[in-house]
């Protein structure tokens, strides 16, 4: 009887030593800080994006004119060409033709290496803007002692606060109120006066 109780005496010292030992250790780990942001907003409301996207619809603007005007050349060619069909001799009629239908061969051609040229442009300076937007959301992350940042699309539901989008939006806004875009050349997919006739 006596082993017993001495035996149920060291466990309980035992456990007396353990439990607040691990109580200690629950009261020590931090609770976590979440928080969310939505990136595709800030890419989208941010000063240095709204100036990509209107300098790139300008320029977009501009070319699509210029598309327009070779397009509308190359048709008037081609009805041009339509009508003298009867007067031309055959093999004169069929080099014309070649050449017209060479010359829509180019246009696409350039039209196509235009719009990449043009994506790349955004792609650059977009991913500037991103860049920023990270170093934005870094800072404000380790400011609010952040142990998780999750994309807003991935959230069901957060509470009042978790949100820091409009805050790195106006952050950003002034770290990087504008970008510089490397907009195509005339080289770079622009677009040639057509032959003249």
């Amino acid at each position: 009887m006596f082993l017993r109780r001495r035996a149920l005496g060291a466990l309980l010292l035992i456990a007396a030593a353990v439990a607040p030992a691990r109580h200690l250790k629950a009261q020590q780990a931090p609770p976590p800080v979440i928080l969310i942001v939505d990136m595709q907003q800030i890419l989208q409301d941010a000063k240095a994006a709204k100036e990509v996207q209107a300098a790139l619809n300008q320029q977009y603007s501009a070319y699509s004119k210029q598309v327009a005007q070779q397009e509308d050349e190359l048709q008037k060619g081609g009805a041009e060409l339509e009508r003298q069909r009867t007067v031309l001799a055959p093999e004169v009629y069929s080099a014309r033709a070649r050449e017209l239908q060479q010359r829509y061969d180019e246009l696409g051609k350039t039209v196509q290496a235009k719009r990449q040229a043009l994506q790349q442009s955004l792609n650059d300076a977009m991913g500037k803007v991103r860049a920023a937007a990270l170093e934005v959301v870094g800072d404000i992350s380790k400011e609010r002692r952040a142990t998780l940042v999750l994309e807003k699309q991935a959230v069901v539901y957060e509470s009042e606060g978790m949100d820091i989008s409009a805050d790195a939006i106006q952050r950003l806004d002034q770290k990087l109120p504008s970008v510089k875009v490397d907009l195509p050349g005339a080289g770079e997919g622009g677009l040639r006066p057509p032959p003249k006739n």
